[in-house]
Order: structure tokens, then sequence, then C-alpha cells
């Protein structure tokens, strides 16, 4: 019962859908690698809507892109891509920590903001849309949904793995996760992603997986050296940067033919 709580708790926390209470937050902080299964379940759904648009509008990846990252967005809601354009703030304000810590908290939007938004933004749609458009020439006809079904796996891992690893400026939102996010927490998480890529798209799921755990960590060094520290800025952009490495990976992977023998 309180496992299902916790998934619930996590559900309500990571996306849009009215599954949360208050009272489940405190089961999913106990079991904070629920994260990594609402990944699954926003994966499946995109993989449902990447399949489907596929099937009725072939040849047209411009349009497919745009459509799964908009239903990423109503998924998850936008607070991630806040943290994107605040972390940028952060990031391009000159100064010391804390003036930089100040200016990621501000709630004006400023051209650093503006410009790591749009740069991840046109990134995002960038890689979908190469991967779809790989799907024309031979490629799995529902390898883009399984790669995103990967991908938002990815991304929920690599927000714990910025939780495990980073420390926590101060309470609030990150610490909500960072503190209840110990080596059981992280491992399990880890177990899960690891399983679900590479049953998806095989070994390449497992080279997205590690460049998602990679980048994650990147965003802790960046976030160390600017602020100090980490806050939930900065988990959510761990969490963005990790789907968008980990699509980039499975990207060149199938590009560069490494992976030609898998069936799927």
């Amino acid at each position: 019962m309180k496992l299902l709580e916790g998934l619930l708790g996590a559900i309500g926390f990571l996306t849009t859908l009215p599954a949360g209470r208050s009272y489940r937050l405190e089961q999913f902080q106990q079991r904070t690698y629920l994260s990594s299964v609402v990944g699954i379940i926003i994966g499946l759904i995109l993989l449902a809507v990447a399949t489907l648009l596929a099937v009725l509008i072939p040849g047209q990846p411009g349009i497919i892109a745009l459509v799964v990252i908009v239903s990423i967005y109503i998924l998850t809601g936008f607070h991630h891509l806040d943290a994107i354009s605040d972390f940028g703030d952060g990031i391009a304000a000159h100064g010391s920590a804390e003036k930089k810590v100040s200016a990621m908290k501000d709630v004006a939007l400023g051209t650093g903001g503006v410009a790591f938004v749009i740069f991840y933004v046109l990134s995002l749609f960038v890689v979908i849309q190469a991967i779809g458009d790989m799907q024309g020439d031979g490629f799995w006809w529902f390898g883009l949904g399984m790669a995103l079904l990967s991908a938002e796996v990815i991304s929920k891992h690599s927000m714990l793995t910025a939780a495990r690893f980073g420390k926590p400026l101060y309470q609030g939102m990150g610490s909500m996760i960072s503190d209840y996010t110990g080596p059981k927490q992280f491992t399990i998480s880890l177990l899960i992603s690891a399983v679900v890529c590479t049953a998806a798209i095989g070994v390449a799921g497992l080279g997205a997986l590690l460049m998602g755990i990679l980048t994650s960590v990147g965003v802790v060094v960046v976030s160390n050296r600017h602020f100090g520290g980490i806050n939930g800025d900065c988990l959510g952009t761990a969490h963005e940067m990790g789907r968008l490495a980990a699509l980039a990976t499975i990207f060149l992977f199938y590009a560069g033919g490494l992976l030609v023998w898998m069936p799927y």
C-alpha cells in the first residue's frame, strides 16, 4: 500500500497527471527510485504517440518531433524548462556564488535563461527529428517511440544522479529529493533504468544511460563551481539534459551503424 502511495506521490510530483496528494509526497521521498517508474509511464505514453504519428503521417519527422515535444511538456509541465532558464540566468550572472544564486532565484527571466531554453528546445527538436527521419530508411518503424521511452527513464535517473552526488544549497525543492536519495535509492533506480533501456533498444540503451549519468554529473560539477552546490533548478536541469544526452547518444549509435544487428 505504501509503495502504491509512493508511486502516486511520484506521479503527482513529476507529472501533470492528477495522482498526487500532499500526504503521498512523504511516501515518494522514502522511495525516490520510483522516479524511474514514472519515467516508464511517461515513456510508454510518448511511445504510443510517436508510433501512432509514424503510422498516420510517415515521412514527416519535423511534425512528429513538434508534437512529441508538446506532448512531453503537457505530461510533465513546464517547471523543468523553468529550471533550465533559472540555471542559465545563474550561470550567466557575474560575481560571487551568492550573486549567482540570487540571479538563479530571481523570478525575472534574463538573457542567459532565454539562451539556455532556446538552445535546449532547438537541440531536442533536431535530435528527435533526426531519429524520426531514420525510420524512413529501413529503421525500425517504432524506433523513435522506443528511444523516447528510454530517454524518459534516463532523464529521471539523471535527476536522481544529481540528487545523489550533489550537495543541497539550502532546504527547498532540491533537498526534498537529495536528502532521501542514498545509495540504495540510487542503485534501485539504476537497475530499473538499465533493464528498461536494454529491453527497449539493446546495448544502445546502456550507452545512452551512461551518457545521461555523465551529463548529470557534469551539471553537478558546474553547479558546484558557480553556486557552491545544487538546488531544485539544478536537478531540473540535470533531468532535461539527461533526456537530451540520451536521445543524442541513441541517434549516434544507430546513425553510425554500430548496432545494425539489433532486431528492433
